[in-house]
């Protein structure tokens, strides 16, 4: 790899400036202390990848490309679960680009190879944070893998869906089957649960007098790229974004009128029989109104940015100054803390990627439980004649979940040119189809 130095920003056109961060003392020490991690040939390889293919392919705008192009990749060096999750990103992006080149024949053995891998890499991560979580008194390190591991799980399945079409099922034991349904939805709201959990965990408010005395100078310089740092892709491909999404923006009203109506009327029959059902079951139907809320405000600020406002926009604390600052989310290195902010959709730019995904984050855990519920008893091919479904037998609660649910796939359908989500909204409302 060589030194350092041969990755600054000022050598390369394709590597991101870096912003003006001033980090206190104490940051500069606890960081100074960290061991070092060594890398073989192989994951060398795979560092260098994730630097100049998959770090540059995930980026926003400068600010993103920054933080996956140099912020994860220093702290990596001194957190090995942090380098596995870069590693592991890294495999999944080479898988990728293995499988999109029309000019050559899949080398299943590689591709199978990689992924596994990355799974391994991945695997070794999650272990390892799992365990520093109750010993971290610097969070940086164990901050820093939660969006890697949100990019990686949504690459993962999305890459396994790839590849599967690519294969036309054959030898479908290459792909050693997808992720668990849920699994990618889950890390997503990990992540947001991170940093929320953090910014609202105060620390010794007797600091409050020196910090409204001396608030922290966290600056960013206004650097722009220039136009050379290439960034990822909003969401759709052309003709999804020509075709398939006008259609969607203009049957949206209608789609969500009819939800509503539904949604009103088993409310309304749960008033005329009071028994009609559980406390659990009230707590579902309870579930999914704050569900079709959240897919209404996500439809509107898609489809009439003009007129939505965002709520969440609206109301985020100030994180350089005021009380935010005085919650351990302030003892994470400012870009980091930045980064983390925009990934988790709770500060802009929203590209339509995030805008879509925030749905995930916005909806209460007993609405994602209810789909899980009903995710695990889809066949996973058409079921013999004769034979009944358990869909049959759904709820009427469990049917307007999953109506929700598939409404906000269509929304996913729309990201097709993200390749980290790629198919998977094609694939997930594929099989609640059968």
């Amino acid at each position: 790899m060589g030194s350092t130095s041969s990755l600054s920003p000022g050598l390369s056109p394709y590597l991101a400036p870096s912003p003006n961060f001033i980090l206190s003392t104490t940051l500069q020490m606890q960081e100074a202390f960290q061991p070092s991690v060594d890398l073989g040939a192989t994951e060398l390889e795979l560092f260098s990848y994730y630097l100049s293919h998959a770090a540059r392919s995930m980026a926003y705008d400068s600010e993103d490309l920054y933080a996956l192009q140099v912020g994860f990749p220093n702290l990596a060096f001194r957190s090995k679960p942090l380098m596995n999750s870069i590693l592991s990103l890294a495999a999944v992006r080479k898988c990728y680009d293995l499988i999109s080149n029309p000019n050559c024949t899949i080398d299943k053995n590689q591709v199978k190879n990689l992924l596994a891998l990355a799974d391994d890499h991945h695997r070794a991560s999650l272990q390892q944070t799992q365990a520093d979580i109750p010993l971290a008194n610097h969070y940086d390190h164990v901050v820093a893998t939660a969006p890697l591991m949100v990019l990686y799980a949504t690459a993962n399945h999305a890459v396994r869906i790839q590849l599967a079409q690519k294969l036309d099922n054959d030898e479908n034991s290459s792909t050693n089957s997808a992720p668990a349904q849920l699994h990618w939805m889950t890390l997503i709201r990990a992540a947001h649960l991170a940093y929320t959990g953090l910014l609202h965990s105060a620390k010794d408010f007797s600091l409050l007098d020196d910090f409204t005395s001396s608030p922290p100078a966290i600056t960013l310089n206004s650097h722009s790229s220039n136009g050379m740092a290439p960034l990822a892709e909003n969401g759709p491909t052309p003709r999804t974004e020509k075709l398939f999404m006008p259609i969607v923006a203009a049957t949206s009203n209608s789609a969500l009128e009819k939800l509503t109506t539904k949604a009103q009327t088993l409310q309304f029959a749960t008033h005329l029989v009071p028994s009609w059902g559980s406390p659990h079951e009230e707590a579902e139907l309870q579930a999914c109104l704050v569900a079709l809320e959240a897919l209404g405000n996500i439809m509107a600020e898609l489809f009439q940015p003009d007129q939505h406002i965002s709520q969440a926009d609206s109301q985020q604390p100030d994180l350089e100054n005021g009380w935010a600052a005085l919650s351990q989310l302030s003892d994470v290195s400012p870009w980091l803390r930045s980064y983390m902010a925009r990934v988790t959709f709770s500060t802009p730019p929203k590209p339509l990627r995030r805008t879509i995904m925030w749905f995930l984050n916005r909806v209460p855990e007993e609405f994602l439980t209810l789909i899980q519920s009903v995710l695990d008893n889809i066949p996973t091919a058409e079921p013999d004649e004769g034979i009944q479904c358990d869909s049959e037998h759904m709820s009427e609660t469990s049917r307007l979940a999953m109506d929700i649910f598939a409404h906000w796939l269509v929304l996913v359908m729309l990201l097709d040119g993200v390749w980290w989500i790629g198919g998977i909204g094609a694939c997930v409302t594929g099989a609640l189809l059968i």
